[in-house]
């Protein structure tokens, strides 16, 4: 292989390798506090107990995955979940089950999609929300103690093994509810107005486009585009400077909302490639 072929392969390699760990290593610093403890009191493990909160004549929104999903940096506690079912209502009644826990990976939504009490609720379910991904990437950064090129190596099979957990979960509530329409949140660039973490976007940008390549292999799933919403500063984001705040995720559920029949459509900024 000549020189110029290899310079073309691992510098950009490189390249993306460093950004990464700039990436990675502030969304680390972003969900610890200022003594290096995790913000907020640790969550309660999520309610599975089959209990089913939908009443005769109401809508079910399941609500399954990570921080984003729990709503954290809301400083209302409400975040998209509750910011969603105002914009459902005027369809009829819905209730929420909201799933979401601090810190869970693909790997856990997964072991909770796997549950019998998750799969009935999602049976019962009319809408399902799913925010997954963006642990794996953040935590890949302790395994990457090698070279740039190693700590691609490392990106690339987290991002496979985010996809193969991904299409799991999907294949297991598509069995369990083969008509509800899923909703998968995108990932997003809290740090996207700072000129180092450029490249680390388009890393971010590689994952999203695994997600929609995933979900397109399943009848009624999309993904909700979010990178937008916070990409020209922090105003849509919480006191940590990494989750939404109240803003943020009200865009979000809007979001949401926007690809489901029957929702209350507020006027809304197409997404910016």
């Amino acid at each position: 292989m000549s020189r110029s072929r290899l310079l073309l392969w691992h510098v950009p390699a490189a390249l993306g390798g460093i950004a990464f760990l700039f990436l990675a290593g502030a969304f680390a610093l972003a969900l610890r506090g200022s003594l290096g403890n995790p913000l907020g009191s640790p969550p309660p493990p999520p309610d599975t107990s089959g209990r089913i909160p939908k009443k005769s004549g109401q809508r079910l929104v399941l609500v399954l995955g990570d921080s984003l999903a729990r709503g954290t940096g809301d400083e209302d506690g409400r975040g998209f979940a509750q910011r969603l079912l105002p914009l459902l209502r005027p369809a009829g009644p819905v209730e929420l089950a909201n799933l979401g826990v601090d810190g869970a990976t693909s790997e856990d939504v997964r072991r909770l999609a796997e549950s019998a009490n998750v799969l009935t609720l999602a049976r019962s379910a009319d809408v399902i929300v799913l925010s997954l991904g963006g642990n794996d990437l953040s935590r890949t950064l302790p395994r990457s103690t090698g070279t740039p090129v190693q700590v691609v190596e490392d990106i690339g099979r987290s991002r496979d093994q985010f996809a193969d957990n991904l299409r799991t979960v999907l294949r297991l509530l598509r069995q369990a509810n083969p008509s509800a329409p899923i909703s998968i949140i995108g990932l997003y660039n809290p740090f996207s107005s700072d000129r180092r973490a450029q490249i680390g976007s388009s890393l971010i940008g590689r994952w999203n486009a695994v997600a929609n390549e995933t979900a397109l292999g399943f009848s009624r799933v999309v993904v909700v585009p979010t990178f937008d919403l916070f990409q020209t500063g922090t105003e849509n984001l919480a006191v940590d400077q990494f989750h939404p705040n109240g803003k943020g995720y009200a865009m979000i559920a809007e979001r949401i909302a926007q690809g489901l029949p029957g929702a209350q459509r507020r006027q809304a900024a197409p997404p910016r490639s």
